[in-house]
């Protein structure tokens, strides 16, 4: 795991690259919304949730606009504001974009892709936290097949959803 002043460095770097592109290509273009993501993701984990949503949500208006509001880089962003929401304590705000990452996900990727299992995981951690463990069980289920299936018992992402599983009984 990074130290925070390994978080510190990237996110400043980051930023330089993301200000450099914008003066490149204008802070429209889609190009900017993988590294946007990225910015938002390690503002997330430093804590800066403001910042990060931001950023998410600006990734979220340029994969959009450049691919559609059903494409899975969507889903992807719709996934990571989720996470955020469900820090900030924001369940049925965190619930709902699992739920639309799932549904865009699941209809462009079918139900076994591994990017459903991320959806599905991180839904049934606000299920459990909204105190529903027989929904939380089932999509842990789901997660943990996809995963078992695409990535092996021995993946350490299937190993953490087997025992997120198992925490539930």
């Amino acid at each position: 795991m990074p130290s925070l002043n390994d978080l510190r460095a990237q996110h400043a770097n980051l930023e330089q690259a993301i200000e450099a592109r914008q003066r490149l290509s204008g802070p429209d273009h889609p190009g900017l919304a993988n590294d946007l993501r990225d910015l938002g993701r390690l503002s997330h984990e430093l804590g800066d949730f403001a910042d990060a949503q931001s950023q998410l949500r600006r990734a979220l208006a340029l994969h959009t606009e450049a691919l559609g509001a059903d494409h899975p880089e969507a889903a992807t962003d719709i996934n990571h504001l989720g996470l955020i929401l469900h820090d900030l304590g924001d369940l049925d705000g965190a619930q709902a974009a699992f739920e639309r990452a799932l549904a865009i996900d699941e209809a462009a990727l079918g139900q076994d892709h591994p990017s459903v299992g991320r959806d599905v995981n991180n839904l049934a951690g606000v299920l459990r936290d909204m105190g529903d463990g027989f929904s939380a069980r089932e999509a842990l289920d789901w997660a943990l097949a996809i995963y078992t299936k695409a990535l092996g018992l021995d993946h350490p992402t299937t190993r953490t959803v087997a025992r997120n599983r198992t925490s539930l009984g």
